[in-house]
């Protein structure tokens, strides 16, 4: 009797600990993600900004066609992407919180989907969930 308590107790606390792990996996690290005027894609993310800015130059620079300028004050990346004319701006706001902007232009109006997509992007490879 006492040889089947013990795997019948590991067997019933398997579930509690793979929905404590679904749970926690599932919270996520995107305060807000939101269009604001001017289609400017915006996210605020629980990273540093050092953290957020690395990853969105790498994936900037997986994504682009041509010319990739960056200014590190502000943090700005502009690069042509899929025809179109991409902005990314990176920003401190406040201790471990993070502003990613995204604005595409391509012939002289906005492309949102492009910028929709390129900020997923970022977010996907920074292991976020949106």
């Amino acid at each position: 009797m006492k040889r089947l308590l013990l795997p019948a107790l590991c067997l019933a606390l398997v579930p509690l600990a793979s929905c404590i792990v679904l749970v926690g996996a599932g919270a996520g690290y995107v305060v807000s993600q939101e269009i604001l005027p001017g289609s400017v894609h915006q996210a605020q993310v629980l990273r540093d900004v050092d953290t957020v800015w690395a990853q969105a130059q790498a994936t900037m620079q997986d994504m682009k066609i041509g010319d990739y300028e960056t200014t590190n004050y502000p943090r700005r990346i502009e690069t042509v992407v899929d025809g179109a004319d991409v902005e990314v701006v990176v920003e401190a706001y406040d201790l471990n919180r993070t502003l990613i902007k995204v604005t595409a232009k391509r012939y002289l109006s906005f492309d949102n989907d492009l910028a929709g997509l390129v900020l997923n992007r970022i977010l996907d490879d920074l292991g976020e969930d949106h």
